[in-house]
């Protein structure tokens, strides 16, 4: 089968194409949306399927546009993934989906999928994964060293679940003065009266480059994983015990359902857990170390974009035949 994959963020590219190309498929890549470009993919790779993502700089209105029509005009189905659910669901997805009309959409939110159902889309769970030839042990460096990491965007306006999970990851360390290092955009921006803590600026770093990610979860003890919802789990999520890194997060229903705390990772469920598992976890690196590696194994064998790949083709398949 052909596949024409249409992103530009360095997370999707070493994504869904990977799984593709593993199952057999043939992948061509775009990185924006050209008509010009577009239009001759089209005729000459001659696609069985576009698949598209999330919510990126490539996504304006004149070119969602150009994607609808040609697709349309060289009767190309289309597979669109919205990893913005739910919380951008209704501001950003639906409005991707009906500017481009795709014939399926996946969505990391198991929830979201009655409500594409119910406006007459075919809609199916597709959560993030891992690539195991990118998602891999990186690095040591003395830049990323520390007890504790945090790789994340702090929100703007905080109203999902991701304000609890930083109350009860993040709060009680900052506050008690651990080694921890933060790295991405608007930490230094918090509004006080909704997230209830400050974060000093000597825990913050700057915002990190994608494909420098992995040195970060490999030279750290312990990595913190923010969840947005309790339904569904964010990307970091795979990638951090791809990585072998430790993962610590919220102990959520999503967690559960996927993960086996204690075995793939540790889980907290309160301000005083995560204390309790952070100095337990320090004082006993055998045992991190050992977690980390049965959480790679875990995502290795269960949860990568091979995975992923098979079950779009899987769904596009039944559609077809």
């Amino acid at each position: 089968m052909k596949i024409l994959f249409i992103e530009a963020a360095k997370q999707y590219l070493l994504g869904l194409p990977y799984g593709f190309e593993k199952t057999g498929c043939e992948v061509k890549i775009l990185t924006d949306i050209k008509e010009e470009e577009l239009e001759n993919a089209l005729k000459e790779f001659k696609p069985d399927l576009a698949v598209t993502a999330g919510w990126t700089k490539i996504h304006t209105k004149s070119k969602l546009q150009i994607l609808c029509r040609l697709l349309k005009k060289y009767g190309v189905q289309h597979a669109y993934w919205a990893t913005e659910d739910p919380r951008w669901r209704e501001e950003w997805s639906l409005y991707y989906i009906e500017s481009t009309c795709p014939d399926f959409i996946f969505t990391i939110d198991r929830e979201s999928i009655p409500f594409y159902q119910e406006l007459g889309h075919s809609a199916h769970y597709l959560p993030w994964a891992c690539n195991p030839d990118f998602h891999k042990p990186g690095q040591r460096q003395d830049q990323y060293s520390c007890d504790i990491a945090v790789v994340a965007t702090a929100g703007v306006l905080w109203n999902s679940y991701r304000k609890n999970s930083v109350q009860i990851l993040l709060k009680p360390l900052i506050e008690k003065g651990y080694d921890v290092l933060i790295w991405g955009k608007r930490w230094d921006k918090l509004n006080l009266d909704i997230i209830g803590f400050e974060v000093p600026s000597k825990y913050l770093r700057q915002k990190l480059p994608y494909l420098d990610t992995n040195d970060v979860y490999t030279s750290a003890k312990i990595v913190l994983g923010f969840q947005n919802t309790m339904t569904e789990l964010t990307s970091r999520s795979f990638e951090v015990l791809a990585a072998r890194g430790f993962l610590l997060s919220p102990c959520t229903p999503a967690i559960q359902e996927t993960f086996v705390p204690g075995e793939h990772l540790a889980c907290s469920q309160s301000v005083g857990e995560t204390v309790e598992l952070v100095d337990y976890y320090l004082k006993h690196e055998k045992e991190r170390k050992k977690i980390a590696v049965s959480g790679q194994k875990e995502v290795y064998n269960n949860h990568t974009y091979r995975h992923r790949a098979e079950e779009i083709l899987k769904i596009v398949g039944k559609s077809s035949g």
